[in-house]
């Protein structure tokens, strides 16, 4: 199954280019003032995502009826940096250095050492699957599961294999058509135990994938990234990341392909959580209710990993 690690550099233009103005920007670390590689650059407005190139640098042209519009500039271990866009609405060119504050939690550095570890073989820790339902979420939407570990043994992870279903024209309903097909952003978060949900990130660079748009078990291979798997399981989290389309639906988008997600009762402990991007409420359980009963809906998701012996 193809697999797509795209780390991209885009030249966004919107489509009044004569009524523009041009903005270069550079994307630096504020202690070391080092360039920062695929930092993401997600616009609010027309849920567009564009990444830096190795050099920290990227090019866009603003068009003056997106003036209203911010730049939502992210990379994980930093905080959030919100530019609007009026700050670039009278010269023709504009030239910025835009510098990344470090989180006051930082990732742990990965030490090599001389000392191998023994793996166990790969093993499978399979998702509940029913019943299942298939969701299709707005760009810059996040859903995060908790893997559990049944091995309570620390190791690292495999593989990530997701359930997706192809996302069809509803012949009973003509006027809906596929909009756009989605790519994922993949991100791996240390679960916290004290406040039960994800913490903490696990890896410091972006996972971009491409999905078709069929009905797969869509496997992700990060077994080289020695992303770690501890006793608490791992939260994984997907977001629908647009990397194609200028200036796409804001609402009511019809985006392939469709996850697969069960519905659990059960909320000890919660396994599943919802966050949009660019919204200061962070992590949400993603619950509901009917009648007296209250649901929250998981996604599916096996994750395959090796346990140190």
């Amino acid at each position: 199954m193809k697999q797509i690690f795209n780390f991209l550099v885009f030249i966004l233009l919107f489509s009044n280019v004569l009524n523009s103005q041009t903005l270069k920007g550079v994307v630096i670390d504020h202690d070391t003032k080092k360039p920062m590689d695929l930092a993401s650059l997600f616009f609010k407005e027309s849920k567009y995502t564009i990444f830096t190139n190795p050099e920290g640098r990227f090019l866009i042209e603003i068009d003056s009826n997106n003036k209203k519009d911010e730049l939502l500039i992210s990379s994980i271990g930093y905080e959030d940096l919100i530019v609007s866009f009026k700050e670039f609405m009278t010269k023709k060119e504009y030239e910025k250095v835009f510098e990344m504050i470090p989180k006051a939690q930082q990732l742990e550095e990965i030490l090599i050492s001389n000392e191998k570890i023994d793996y166990s073989w790969a093993k499978t820790i399979s998702s509940k699957r029913k019943p299942t339902i298939g969701f299709s979420f707005q760009f810059g939407t996040e859903n995060v599961r908790l893997v559990q570990n049944p091995y309570f043994k620390n190791g690292k992870i495999k593989k990530v294999i997701l359930s997706l279903k192809k996302v069809t024209k509803n012949r009973k309903q003509p006027e809906w058509e596929i909009d756009y097909v989605t790519a994922y952003s993949v991100k791996f978060y240390e679960y916290d135990m004290k406040n039960k949900k994800p913490g903490k990130e696990l890896y410091d660079k972006n996972i971009i994938v491409e999905p078709a748009n069929k009905s797969q078990n869509f496997e992700i291979n990060v077994d080289s990234l020695h992303i770690p798997f501890s006793k608490n399981g791992v939260c994984v989290g997907i977001e629908y990341v647009n990397t194609r389309y200028v200036n796409p639906k804001k609402v009511f988008a019809t985006i392939a392909p469709a996850m697969d997600f069960y519905e659990e009762k059960n909320f000890k402990p919660i396994l599943s959580w919802i966050r949009y991007r660019g919204d200061s409420r962070g992590f949400m359980t993603n619950t509901y209710k009917e009648g007296k009963e209250r649901y929250h809906d998981v996604l599916i998701m096996d994750l395959v990993v090796n346990t140190e012996k």
